[in-house]
């Protein structure tokens, strides 16, 4: 059986609580309509949704339900907007809001996660790690200020999580067999100062899959249950603002997770689109957004087999780059796959 997976930052999130969802009921959103013939041609089984937020899920579930036939979706609350009671970036204002937030956003739920299938999801299973705190991270990269002195004090650290979205380990249901989707959404590493409390979050939100594939203890989940990754086939899907090429990331920890040995050994998609936006970066023929990096990724594990893979990015003369106007600035990456 071959399975097509992908993964998409819609970036659909808008600036206020509802409006999204307003958008997405009206039937008339030049973006949401846009994305949905987008998805519609791309015709994935199963689809991790970025920067949808969380107030809008439900009727863009129906929506895609009916339009798409996708009888199966994995959502739940995220951290962005959610309020911490602490001042995160240490302007003197606690605003609950934005960067005083658990995860940068404007509301709750802002850029939120959605993973929709075609196969059955086996709810009881998956995990989902909101409130695992940074702190409970061995050897957690937190950042420090110029001086050397902590960034955040321990009142920070006691409500501060690791995920700036959430980390869901959504088990699916192919015939016999189990595929675990490994979706997440790291924290972009800009957006701070000196002391990269943004870049040292998304070193250690992309690490968290490294520790968790090598089935490290450590962890629990937000369902109870500790201990990392004991399933076998697997799929990393997000946008994991990094790149081991480019951008502002620490370039250690997708490095190393990218390279994990549990990872299939394959080369990453390119795209005609991609090279011809960015005529002169040598990387560009990998990058999967507008503002040139790769970082949106789906990964599989050494013990599924490959058949096709791509990001949509087709050239500008091609008649499918219609496809792209009022979407995002994002491409979306995707990837057939076998069972052995």
């Amino acid at each position: 059986m071959v399975v097509r997976v992908a993964s998409y930052n819609t970036a659909l999130s808008r600036d206020r609580a509802g409006e999204l969802k307003q958008a997405i009921i009206s039937g008339s959103d030049e973006q949401v309509l846009a994305t949905e013939r987008l998805l519609e041609h791309i015709n994935a089984d199963i689809i991790l949704l970025n920067e949808v937020d969380y107030d809008a899920i439900e009727p863009l579930v129906e929506r895609l339900a009916l339009q798409q036939n996708y009888p199966y979706a994995f959502y739940l609350p995220v951290n962005t907007g959610q309020a911490s009671g602490r001042d995160f970036d240490k302007d003197g204002v606690c605003s609950d809001v934005g960067a005083d937030a658990l995860g940068f956003g404007h509301f709750p739920g802002q850029y939120g996660m959605l993973l929709l299938s075609r196969f059955a999801i086996d709810h009881k299973a998956s995990r989902s790690f909101q409130h695992f705190l940074w702190r409970d991270m061995p050897s957690a990269k937190l950042p420090h200020h110029p001086d050397g002195g902590v960034w955040y004090d321990q009142q920070d650290l006691d409500v501060l999580p690791l995920s700036s979205k959430s980390h869901w380990d959504v088990v699916i249901e192919i015939g016999e067999r189990k595929l675990h989707c490994l979706c997440s959404h790291p924290a972009p590493p800009v957006f701070d100062g000196a002391e990269r409390r943004n870049a040292c979050r998304n070193h250690d939100e992309i690490r968290f899959w490294s520790d968790y594939l090598s089935t490290k203890n450590y962890f629990y989940d937000d369902q109870g249950r500790q201990g990392g990754f004991l399933g076998e086939d697997f799929v990393l899907l997000g946008d994991l603002n990094a790149s081991s090429k480019e951008g502002d990331a620490y370039k250690e920890a997708i490095e190393q997770l990218l390279k994990h040995p549990k990872m299939g050994r394959y080369p990453f998609p390119t795209s005609v689109g991609g090279k011809q936006h960015s005529p002169r970066a040598n990387n560009s023929p990998y990058h999967t957004a507008v503002w040139r990096m790769q970082a949106d990724y789906v990964r599989l594990s050494q013990g599924l087999k490959l058949i096709n893979q791509g990001i949509f990015w087709p050239s500008s003369q091609d008649p499918l780059a219609q496809l792209l106007k009022h979407t995002s600035d994002h491409r979306l990456v995707f990837a057939d796959l076998s069972h052995i």
